[in-house]
């Protein structure tokens, strides 16, 4: 009978697929160099051992730091991209192929550090897009060292996240508070714990949720250092600022304070963290837990535009339909249709499973109209947003046209999204710049699943 070691220990030597060699292996094999091959070919050995009592569950959330080799070269550094101290979330989730990180995540505790090492040729077999510096048939293999910070159940996560808020919010209070008494500053405080000054009063009625506002601002930290300004020509974006208000396009701090303010008014607010981007990295110029001080001036405020006339939802559909087809012909474009209408075109496949509803994932975009204006992009400057681009997926945060298409996304996938006026701004469009029943076109970059 044949030692299932060695045939193990040979198909690592000649760069075979793991996972078609072990298959059959119930509990994992040990290899000389002390890691061990899963029945799904994934390797691990712990270098580590935590003190932690409960391995990662399926749902469960994890916080670790975590680099990516490929040979010596470094794909992935953790403390690179995150603060230096802030390790990465992680959501547990079944594993969903053979060699899928979360089956190795779900063997560790909290504390542990471990090596996980997944044959290149398995991964390329298995369809990921080859990287530079891939070479099949010669027991490459991709690396992840992984240290796992933290591991909590969805209920734990919830709590421990409330009460963070909680913590922050008393330290932005006594921040703020103490920054106002150095400064000499009377602000006005409202019950969700905004502060504002008003250096001169408008005329007219307060603004009303919907209603379109034409905004000068310019964005602080409480150090002073600018983080964006539409009246300062160094952020190249000097025209007045569009937002219908109250409808949750903007942060919280300005979805309240506008409504405080009439026509022609010139305010200062002061944002806590958690009206503003919380918890999380904005950008280099916007930490974590930052609070926000805005100088703004409200300029104009317009009703909000009247709907286009009521047209069939199906029949603006097929409208909407007939313009995508006549588009992929003139521009030689191979696009796949979903069931709702969508169409999308993948230019580079990622790796793992898709995004799931419920994942909280970071994307590159650029969105334009079928005639090719750009709206909107957080890979170009002059959009002054040049930061990832983080949301919740299938809860609502972005249009639907979104919150199915990243569905179809595995990490690091470039493509397009074809998005028909039903799945995007409908009647209604979005301020000047998305007319009503507008087909977007967004090219997408999956960056990131936690």
């Amino acid at each position: 009978m044949t030692n299932r070691l060695t045939l193990a220990a040979l198909a690592v030597s000649l760069g075979l697929s793991a996972t078609s060699v072990a298959q059959d292996m119930p509990n994992g094999v040990k290899l000389k160099d002390g890691f061990t091959v899963l029945k799904s070919g994934l390797e691990y050995k712990v270098v580590k051992h935590g003190t932690g009592k409960k391995k990662a569950a399926n749902t469960d959330h994890a916080e670790l730091f975590i680099h990516v080799y490929l040979d010596d070269s470094v794909i992935f550094d953790s403390r690179k991209m995150y603060n230096a101290t802030k390790p990465v979330p992680v959501t547990i989730q079944a594993p969903k192929a053979n060699g899928d990180l979360m089956e190795g995540f779900m063997l560790l505790v909290a504390g542990d550090s471990a090596i996980f090492r997944v044959p290149v040729d398995s991964m390329l077999k298995g369809g990921a897009q080859p990287m530079p510096g891939m070479k099949q048939g010669v027991n490459q293999k991709m690396r992840y060292e992984v240290q796992v910070v933290s591991i909590r159940t969805d209920a734990e996560d919830k709590k421990f996240n409330e009460e963070q808020a909680g913590k922050q919010k008393g330290i932005d209070e006594k921040t703020l508070t103490d920054y106002f008494k150095k400064k000499g500053i009377k602000a006005t405080k409202t019950a969700s714990g905004l502060y504002y000054t008003v250096s001169k009063q408008g005329t007219g009625p307060v603004a009303q949720v919907g209603q379109v506002l034409s905004v000068n601002y310019t964005g602080r930290l409480l150090n002073g250092s600018t983080f964006d300004s539409n009246t300062d020509t160094a952020f190249k974006h000097p025209e007045p600022f569009k937002v219908p208000i109250g409808k949750g396009n903007v942060i919280k701090g300005w979805d309240e304070g506008f409504l405080l303010f009439n026509k022609g008014t010139k305010a200062v607010l002061y944002i806590p963290s958690t009206l503003a981007y919380g918890s999380q990295d904005r950008s280099p110029q916007i930490p974590a837990n930052s609070i926000l001080v805005f100088e703004v001036e409200l300029l104009d405020i317009e009703d909000a535009p009247k709907p286009a006339p009521q047209v069939d939802p199906a029949e603006q559909a097929k409208v909407d339909d007939k313009l995508l087809q006549e588009y992929f012909a003139k521009n030689n474009i191979k696009a796949e249709k979903t069931a709702s209408g969508l169409y999308y075109s993948i230019s580079q496949k990622g790796l793992g499973p898709k995004a799931a509803s419920g994942k909280k994932v970071t994307m590159n975009y650029t969105g334009r109209t079928m005639d090719g204006k750009v709206f909107d992009s957080n890979t170009d400057p002059k959009f002054n947003h040049v930061s990832p681009f983080t949301f919740t997926l299938g809860v609502g945060q972005v249009i639907r046209g979104w919150d199915e298409g990243v569905q179809l996304l595995q990490l690091g996938s470039r493509g397009s999204f074809y998005i028909p006026s039903g799945m995007a701004y409908g009647p209604s469009g979005m301020g000047g710049s998305i007319p009503p029943n507008s087909v977007l076109i967004f090219d997408v970059e999956l960056v990131g699943i936690d």
